[in-house]
């Protein structure tokens, strides 16, 4: 009897232990998904093709193709922890070379029976960066420094050296090592920024001010319309004294003038249109077409070298400071 009255009890206990499965189970109530994985690295890589390099109101030469890698790594919260904003890391790697060499420097010279014959050389660019940017608001304001190694025949003057002018030396570009101090802000639907940047390694000072609005074509397609002015304070694009005297001539990059020590004025104006298109939630695809006409200075260094170069007889080309309409692409995806 004990024995049976022992197994009735765990019978029972067992049958209480049972979930019930007759009939549907309750639903439950306002489940909570969870969170999307954050996995953007905050890295953008991109590669580009321009039919003119020209930075700086300068045009270095024609078909140049890029690629770059920047990013952004933050460094303090945002308003919801200081009330003041947040403060990140920018960096950036970019890489340029001509390709074909078709630089716009390099002079025509007096052939060996009078007439001209162009020469050229090569040119490739690296440019390293960093910045501290910090977001106040209504404005967010970076310092940073820059490092821009100058490659090729162009840089180093192995072209203008050894064929134009043997013997005589003294041509090509140095590196430049910048301080940059910048400000971005946004009036109304108008994106403004600036920059004053002092190069450590030649002197002299370059301010920028650029202006930018995008409008909205549809939701993949817009018009970025943009422009930007350039000023420069003895100011020599890294360049060096005895190429300034070539490509100036008289002029004002040259050895007959007050500003040997560099530039002092507006350089250019650059106005231009941007179309991106998204091609998905990571790539954009984004073409431009862009204006560069030379002002103050640099528009009478357009004027002072138009003959083909031969010693005491003429200056380089003037085709870095004519003005010029350019395109160019540029593939962007963001890891």
């Amino acid at each position: 009897m004990k024995l049976n009255a022992l197994l009735k009890t765990l019978g029972f206990l067992a049958l209480a232990a049972t979930p019930v499965v007759a009939g549907p189970s309750a639903p439950v109530k306002n489940p909570i998904a969870p969170p999307p994985a954050n996995d953007d690295l905050g890295i953008t890589a991109s590669l580009g093709y321009d039919s003119n390099y020209v930075w700086r109101g300068i045009n270095y030469g024609q078909h140049w193709v890029r690629a770059g890698l920047n990013g952004a790594l933050l460094l303090v919260g945002g308003a919801g922890e200081d009330g003041a904003g947040s403060t990140s890391l920018l960096w950036n790697v970019d890489y340029g070379s001509l390709a074909g060499d078709q630089d716009s420097f390099s002079p025509s010279i007096l052939g060996p029976t009078g007439g001209a014959v162009k020469t050229t050389s090569s040119f490739q660019r690296l440019q390293l960066g960093a910045a501290v940017s910090h977001d106040f608001g209504p404005a967010s304001v970076s310092f940073g420094y820059s490092f821009i190694h100058n490659m090729g025949s162009l840089a180093n003057g192995a072209g203008l050296n050894q064929l134009v002018i043997p013997g005589t030396g003294g041509y090509g570009m140095n590196d430049i090592q910048q301080l940059t101090l910048g400000v971005n802000t946004n009036l109304g639907p108008i994106n403004v920024s600036s920059s004053a940047n002092y190069d450590l390694f030649n002197g002299g000072w370059y301010f920028d001010l650029n202006a930018k609005s995008t409008i909205a074509v549809t939701d993949a397609i817009s018009i970025v319309p943009h422009a930007g002015l350039g000023y420069g304070l003895h100011y020599n694009a890294g360049f060096t004294q005895g190429s300034r005297n070539l490509i100036g001539g008289a002029g004002l990059f040259g050895s007959n003038s007050a500003a040997r020590g560099g530039v002092t004025g507006w350089t250019a104006l650059n106005v231009g249109l941007d179309f991106p298109i998204k091609l998905n939630s990571r790539a954009t695809l984004t073409p431009y077409v862009a204006f560069n006409l030379p002002m103050g200075p640099f528009q009478n260094l357009a004027r002072s070298s138009t003959l083909p170069y031969a010693p005491g007889v003429g200056g380089g080309p003037a085709t870095a400071f004519h003005s010029v309409a350019y395109y160019g692409v540029t593939l962007s995806v963001r890891f």
